[in-house]
């Protein structure tokens, strides 16, 4: 959103020069809404090739006399995105730094100007009310992206491993769990996670993710934990609902000298016409949206085997073909 003021004196014949792609155009008087106002394109506003100064709209308005006109309009040319940086420092400390990806598309300079970044997009300038964060003194040149520093706090922060069965195969991830020190909520941020100046993983955040919240960030592979998968699936025409009985073993090793924490994540498979009934040996640390959750700590060099079984009305499920063991 582009704003200023000028004095209608200095106006002339009551017409401003806008850029052509200037969109959400909105006037005022003394910060009373002009509500009339006409729009005119350059005769090459829209040729690829014109010069900079021939592309333009005028803007035609009954000049108010007295007063300051001011003005706002939306350029889709230039844009912004927060950006999240957690660069891990040590074995407890990460800094985390918020950026503003400002993308500059248009074809002018926009020369010390005050830049307004607004996380949520408001219509208008006299209604904000999302985090803002203020510029002065900016310049903005055509077609010279910009990457500027935000806020930037030093935090604890801790590693967990998780296992996705289901959807990551056999591969154990590391996640970097943070709370968000900022006072903005960084939802769908885009983030990376460096080490040594080496960049380690990235991805998007969630929509928990809210001043306070527990961020959890993609932070690599480890190698160190193995796994290994067995399923069973048996019929048992007497039970004429749920026919197909699936047993499921998970074996975690962690083959390094340090303890480990492991999130063993599953399907909770719900079946087709029936629910399906679920065994548990060791019943799950948490069952959010049909998905089960065990937690476990993994000694150094240590082993664990997790089993449990269901009855369903479904044989073939993904993520288990290619494991059976009978059937």
């Amino acid at each position: 959103m582009v704003s200023g003021d000028v004095d209608p004196a200095a106006i002339g014949s009551g017409r401003l020069r806008f850029p052509p792609t200037a969109k959400n155009i909105k006037l005022y008087h003394d910060n009373e809404v002009l509500k009339w106002f006409t729009m005119q394109m350059s005769p090459r506003a829209n040729e690829r090739d014109a010069p900079a100064d021939e592309k333009y709209q005028l803007i035609g308005f009954p000049l108010p006399g007295e007063g300051r006109v001011s003005f706002e309009y939306a350029l889709p040319e230039i844009t912004w995105t927060p950006m999240l940086t957690a660069s891990i420092l040590d074995t407890k400390t990460v800094s985390l730094r918020v950026q503003a990806a400002i993308t500059m598309g248009a074809n002018q300079a926009f020369e010390k100007c005050s830049l307004k970044l607004v996380l949520n997009n408001a219509m208008s300038l006299q209604s904000l009310s999302g985090q803002t964060f203020n510029l002065d003194s900016f310049d903005l040149f055509p077609y010279r992206n910009v990457m500027y520093s935000l806020e930037n706090r030093n935090v604890d922060y801790r590693f967990i491993r998780e296992w996705n069965t289901y959807a990551g195969g056999d591969t154990v991830y590391i996640k970097l769990l943070v709370k968000n020190p900022f006072s903005i909520n960084l939802s769908q941020t885009r983030y990376t996670v460096d080490y040594r100046q080496v960049n380690i993983d990235y991805g998007s955040l969630g929509t928990a993710a809210r001043p306070g919240d527990t961020l959890t960030l993609d932070a690599g592979t480890d190698n160190s934990i193995k796994t290994f998968r067995a399923v069973k699936i048996t019929e048992n025409r007497d039970n004429k609902h749920l026919p197909f009985n699936h047993y499921i073993a998970y074996t975690i090793q962690n083959t390094s000298d340090e303890e480990k924490i492991v999130y063993l994540v599953s399907s909770r498979i719900t079946g087709n016409e029936h629910r399906s009934v679920y065994h548990f040996r060791k019943p799950p640390d948490a069952t959010p949206e049909n998905t089960l959750i065990w937690i476990l700590t993994l000694a150094p060099h240590g082993t664990q085997t997790l089993e449990y079984d269901y009855d369903a009305d479904i044989k073939d499920v993904p993520g288990e073909n290619g494991f059976e063991q009978g059937g």
